[in-house]
């Protein structure tokens, strides 16, 4: 229930929202269908339909028909489903879950959607949160728990790498001491040598391929926007940590446990668009009148390149550049010269906020536009201090995650973490 709740406030991209309660002592409780009825009607006034089911054995064909009469989702190609399983019902009716799986699969999921490599993923994230976590408390390492930035009215830019940047380079040069740099980490190798150090860094792909956006030198000073399922190798590195709870479920009761434990709060910052614009929109959003700028951000190839010069996958795929093989033919994979799929909706997302939000790209702006405030720089609200043991989130993760680690993986930490 608390994931539909949550859908009212942040719809996505999605339309109809199948909940599905097999547990009669559940759906028969007179306040679990009031509040069933009230989020439904407030589903209604979003545009959002909540298809409320109910029962040990659903006809998910009669489902479907109902909402779509005129022919199944999945041959239509333009509308997408995800399942999302409950933890606790994944372990205590696994045969349930396994049903409702086959047969959301056969009737709403396309067959193109990779599960393996979203249970792959599941698996790195836990993986680097309980080791960033043991690193942590291991190494003399500075950590913030992010809980907010505020300020009255000051100039944001967001640094992405697209080609782009590299024209705008002389701008931000110029505007350097009005504004503050939120920088991805796919841009430092461009930045850092033409003299640009932000004011974070912000990096949250968990891949080891994050490793080659800063085989660069680093000054230690500049703190990096991160999670504790981010990069490993990003927890090896001097610079200070500022950690935002994503909403992951091991970010989740690390909220709580601070929360019951320690009486320190640790917000939720949504990013729908898994995106590190959407990020850095949504931890700045607390900054009022925020002046947000956009420079290097378009999620297609531009100049025949998909990023600016320096970047990370320069490094990787320089072993392969050869008389045969440039470096733009190798990189075309990552854009391309249309935007679709997840970029495309981030790109609307962004379009649709320039309407009602101070948001504008940096080649479109004047000097004068600029709003300075004599105490404008985003000021970092954060507390210090330590999650709990890893042998409880292992165990946390085994027996409400099941799946996303492995027994043995979930063996070795059990017997040789220190806490």
């Amino acid at each position: 229930m608390h994931t539909v709740r949550s859908l009212l406030t942040t719809k996505g991209s999605h339309s109809v929202v199948l909940f599905w309660e097999p547990n009669p002592e559940i759906y028969e409780l007179p306040s679990f269908q009031s509040e069933t009825n009230h989020l439904i009607q407030n589903a209604k006034e979003i545009g959002l339909t909540i298809e409320m089911i109910t029962g040990p054995n659903p006809n998910w064909s009669a489902i479907n028909h109902r909402l779509f009469p005129t022919g199944a989702p999945n041959q239509t190609g333009t509308v997408k489903w995800t399942l999302y399983e409950s933890p606790n019902y994944e372990r205590l009716f696994p045969d349930l879950v396994k049903e409702c799986r086959n047969q959301f699969r056969s009737q709403f999921q396309t067959q193109s959607t990779n599960e393996s490599t979203i249970k792959h993923f599941q698996k790195v994230w836990t993986h680097n949160y309980l080791k960033n976590k043991t690193n942590l408390e291991s190494e003399n390492v500075s950590v913030q728990w992010f809980q907010s930035f505020t300020a009255l009215g000051p100039n944001v830019l967001f640094l992405g790498a697209s080609p782009s940047l590299e024209s705008d380079l002389g701008t931000i040069g110029s505007l350097r001491e009005q504004v503050s740099i939120f920088a991805s980490d796919t841009a430092l190798g461009y930045l850092l040598p033409n003299g640009i150090f932000p004011d974070y860094i912000v990096s949250f792909d968990s891949g080891r391929g994050t490793l080659y956006h800063f085989l660069t030198e680093l000054p230690k000073e500049i703190p990096i926007i991160t999670w504790l399922g981010g990069a490993s190798f990003l927890f090896e590195l001097p610079n200070p940590k500022i950690l935002v709870n994503t909403g992951h479920p091991l970010d989740q009761i690390v909220g709580h446990l601070f929360q019951t434990e320690n009486q320190q709060n640790w917000p939720i910052y949504q990013n729908p668009s898994l995106n590190l614009l959407g990020m850095v929109l949504s931890i700045t959003k607390g900054i009022e009148n925020r002046n947000f700028i956009l420079s290097g951000v378009s999620f297609i190839s531009e100049m025949g390149k998909s990023h600016c010069k320096g970047t990370g996958y320069e490094r990787y795929y320089l072993p392969q550049i050869g008389r045969k093989e440039s470096l733009e033919s190798l990189t075309k994979r990552l854009y391309s010269g249309k935007r679709k799929g997840k970029n495309q909706i981030v790109w609307e997302d962004l379009n649709s906020q320039k309407e009602t939000n101070p948001i504008q790209f940096l080649s479109e702006i004047k000097p004068m536009d600029l709003k300075i405030h004599p105490n404008g720089k985003p000021l970092l609200h954060a507390f210090q201090g330590f999650p709990p043991k890893v042998t409880d989130l292992a165990k946390w993760a085994n027996q409400d995650q099941s799946g996303i680690i492995s027994t043995k993986t979930l063996n070795t930490w059990l017997r040789f973490s220190p806490g």
